[in-house]
């Protein structure tokens, strides 16, 4: 074997060695756990044609026979070599404990571009929990170069369950969903992907389906907010009572509660909101056992009811009696039939009430199961009042508005009507107007510490930008670029006749024939120069 001695930029020196590609053996530590096999596929042959040119990073391997060493950086180039048929690769050998071989990898990895942000939260994980004292979030933003909420972020997707992890690592939620799914207890998560995907039941249905394509993270978020997280300041229960639920503490010290967790949860302006559904309906019903007890002991047996009706829950509780199954009774002796009861769910979850469910009762046949008070009447009348007031002055503003509207439109209001019809298209179609008019797709930092772009304030600032007849022009785009999806990316699926962009290209007598030719001449024309296109000299 040829060796050079080279010096590294950091302090440590290195020789650069030919070794044989079967001495090598690939480390577990590496947090790259994806490959795109095309790429992988491309390097090979500029590898075949000009050599590695970048050597490899190599360590003798720990515990192993001499002669043999561990792939510290450079998977790619040795898979690619591999690939190539080659039997050695240049290597830099370096002596690194387990701990400065993963720090190496995490940071080379993260120079990358195509770096998966799973893989990149892995390394981060691996150091804390090589080095605790040393690796914190802190010190890792810090020698990365992000913030501290970004970090915090990357860690937090390690949470994910293994089927959305499939999803992300196939590319089918993008780091937006995964974040918001991460931050759910693990049976939400699972809820979440199947709500990401309406249309299919199974992990392995998604990942099949090619066309498969998930909700806007919009949608995902507010699924969120009305299905899994709830407000604890609403809660029947003491939130900084310790002794409810001794396995789950107070609620006021919980991780899982925004308020103690704002690098989880920076964008919930609310600090007492719970993110374990699980958990608050535990502490709900060892409220409602703790008002049971007295009660047996008494040697009363209480029924278990609930303020909603049947028809709202998903799986009605068979020894539970639902609104509508019974009548609140003022007086405990009301009739012979009367029986204490416990609410076990809702803001008065735990309250003890005596009801009689008996339909042909002497005592209450007569009355209905709904008995509010005049005072409670009498709000309600106001509320109805205010209520009828608020929807006729819309009412009434909207037409008198109407009226006022000239015969031309004016700016402002083209402007306000061509950004909420955009606003409403969703997240692909923002993408495919975008890319229509060829506007800059330029990525910002999100709340959640990603970079993303924000369609909206793209087109919020090119629409105010935009003449009169070009802000017309964009309605009509708008209109028409949802016909731009092609349900099952089939040839034997052209556009329907019927589609809004087919009879509006009829209307204009558009030549779609020869538009279709043009398009194919070009795109063979294109495929035919890649084709002989010389690989590039880049190793």
């Amino acid at each position: 074997m040829n060796s050079v001695i080279a010096v590294n930029p950091g302090h440590l020196t290195s020789s650069v060695l030919d070794i044989p590609l079967e001495r090598i053996r690939e480390s577990k530590t590496n947090p790259r756990r994806t490959f795109d096999e095309t790429k992988l596929a491309e390097l090979a042959a500029n590898i075949k044609l000009h050599g590695v040119l970048q050597p490899v990073l190599v360590r003798p391997l720990p515990d192993g026979e001499a002669g043999f060493y561990e792939l510290v950086a450079g998977a790619r180039r040795y898979r690619a070599s591999k690939l190539a048929e080659r039997e050695t690769i240049p290597a830099g050998v370096r002596e690194l404990t387990d701990t400065e071989c993963l720090e190496l990898q995490l940071i080379e990895n993260l120079q990358r571009a195509d770096v998966h942000e799973l893989d990149e939260a892995r390394g981060y994980a691996a150091l804390i929990r090589m080095q605790p004292d040393t690796y914190t979030v802190e010190t890792l933003a810090e020698k990365v170069g992000r913030s501290e909420k970004y970090v915090y972020a990357r860690l937090r997707l390690t949470h994910l369950v293994e089927e959305v992890q499939e999803a992300f690592y196939a590319a089918k939620l993008t780091v937006a969903h995964a974040f918001e799914i991460a931050r759910l207890q693990p049976d939400d998560q699972r809820r979440a992907l199947t709500e990401c995907f309406p249309q299919h039941k199974t992990t392995a249905a998604v990942l099949k389906d090619k066309k498969a394509e998930a909700v806007t993270v919009r949608s995902l978020r507010e699924w969120i907010e009305r299905e899994i997280l709830l407000d604890i300041s609403n809660a029947p229960f003491d939130a900084e009572d310790s002794t409810l639920l001794p396995a789950a503490g107070s609620c006021a010290a919980c991780p899982k509660r925004t308020g103690n967790n704002p690098l989880l949860f920076p964008e919930i302006r609310h600090k007492s909101i719970c993110t374990d559904r699980a958990c608050y309906r535990a502490k709900v019903e060892a409220l409602v056992q703790i008002r049971v007890k007295p009660l047996e002991e008494s040697g009363e047996k209480p029924l278990r009811i609930s303020k909603a009706p049947a028809w709202q829950s998903k799986k009605p509780q068979p020894d539970v009696l639902y609104e509508g199954q019974y009548r609140c009774i003022a007086k405990k002796a009301g009739c012979p039939h009367t029986r204490p009861a416990v609410v076990i769910d809702g803001a008065q979850a735990g309250t003890v009430m005596h009801i009689c469910r008996d339909e042909k009762c002497p005592v209450h046949a007569r009355e209905t199961r709904y008995q509010p008070t005049p005072q409670e009447r009498a709000a309600r009348s106001k509320e109805l009042l205010a209520e009828r007031v608020e929807k006729l002055t819309r009412v009434r503003i909207l037409d008198a508005v109407r009226r006022k509207l000239p015969a031309k439109l004016a700016r402002p209001d083209l402007e306000m009507a061509a950004l909420d019809y955009f606003r409403r298209l969703g997240h692909d179609n923002h993408r495919r107007v975008c890319r229509v008019y060829q506007w800059e797709e330029k990525k910002t930092k999100a709340s959640w510490g990603a970079m993303a772009v924000d369609y909206e304030a793209i087109a919020g600032k090119m629409v105010r930008a935009m003449n009169p007849h070009d802000l017309g022009r964009f309605l009509i785009v708008c209109s028409l670029v949802s016909d731009l999806y092609c349900p099952g990316f089939d040839a034997r699926q052209p556009l329907a006749k019927d589609s809004n962009l087919a009879c509006t290209a009829l209307r204009y007598k558009l030549d779609t024939a020869k538009l279709t030719a043009e398009v194919r001449i070009e795109l063979t024309k294109k495929s035919e120069k890649l084709s002989k296109k010389k690989p590039k000299a880049a190793a």
